[in-house]
């Protein structure tokens, strides 16, 4: 791949990003460092794969909804304003790890579920973060 250092990028910044985003990704040299800058929509396409199974379960008079890969849950009094909640708190959950990510990934191993975490921070909206759930079996509790 070919890489390209901090220096020679920062001369002609739009050269370097237009590459970047028309052509192929691209690897940023500094010092000893290195870091892949890929175009977002090259990215999404990368995490295709990184689908959430999602569960639920209905209780007496509640949905619950449960990120399996993730363990995350979203709960409410229908299965619309159950899976609305879960959509949130996987935004929430992405965005937490995202803003502390060093504390995350070093102290508690989230490394197996990095996939599924920027697909979630590549979405834009509910209806995106709906789009990357596999749903699985329904389980009535009695």
């Amino acid at each position: 791949m070919k890489s390209i250092n901090v220096t020679d990028a920062r001369k002609d910044m739009s050269s370097f990003f237009d590459s970047v985003i028309h052509e192929k990704p691209l690897i940023l040299k500094r010092r000893k460092y290195e870091a892949v800058l890929v175009e977002k929509s090259l990215m999404a396409m990368m995490l295709e794969y990184a689908k959430i199974n999602v569960s639920s379960m209905q209780s007496e008079n509640k949905w619950i909804y449960r990120a399996v890969d993730l363990d995350v849950f979203g709960e409410g009094e229908s299965k619309v304003e159950a899976l609305a909640s879960l959509c949130e708190a996987l935004l929430n959950y992405a965005n937490e790890v995202y803003d502390n990510f060093m504390f995350y990934y070093y102290g508690q191993n989230i490394k197996s579920k990095l996939p599924y975490i920027f697909n979630i921070l590549l979405c834009e909206s509910i209806e995106d973060v709906k789009n990357i759930l596999v749903y699985c079996k329904t389980k009535k509790k009695k």
